[in-house]
């Protein structure tokens, strides 16, 4: 009995664990990003081409923009709490939230950003063109 009453915990942790590490704003990024590139991708092309307006489908957004710039974007606010998602760069060139002209410095494997008070943010390459973000104020 002693035995069993250890392994629920420990049962109990790791699968905490496992679904926290699952969940993460970046892996939800790019779980989406991977299950819809193809439609995703005949957007951008579609979009960049002027061909067709920018829109979006589904639920899991919660605003899709277009920011100009030295290099245009295309943003997925992803819905949940705080501002992350993932950015189509049809330059293929890592950019600060919302295209802001802020320098990116290389970290953890992507870039980060920081602007005026305690506004910063982070990107991260996920496929050619498609990055994931997130920003905090």
């Amino acid at each position: 009995m002693p035995k069993r009453s250890f392994l629920l915990p420990v049962f109990c942790v790791l699968f905490s664990g496992l679904i926290l590490t699952c969940c993460t704003p970046e892996r939800r990024a790019a779980r989406y990003v991977e299950a819809h590139h193809g439609e995703l991708q005949s957007d951008m092309d579609g979009y960049f081409s002027g061909e067709i307006p920018l829109t979006y489908r589904g639920s899991a957004f919660s605003a899709v923009n277009h920011w100009d710039g030295r290099h245009p974007m295309v943003e997925y606010l992803l819905t949940g709490p705080g501002y992350y998602g993932f950015y189509y760069s049809p330059d293929d060139v890592p950019l600060a939230f919302q295209n802001a002209d802020l320098p990116l410095a290389e970290a953890d494997g992507g870039w980060q950003w920081r602007g005026e008070g305690d506004n910063r943010g982070f990107t991260r390459r996920l496929s050619p063109c498609w990055y994931y973000f997130e920003a905090q104020f």
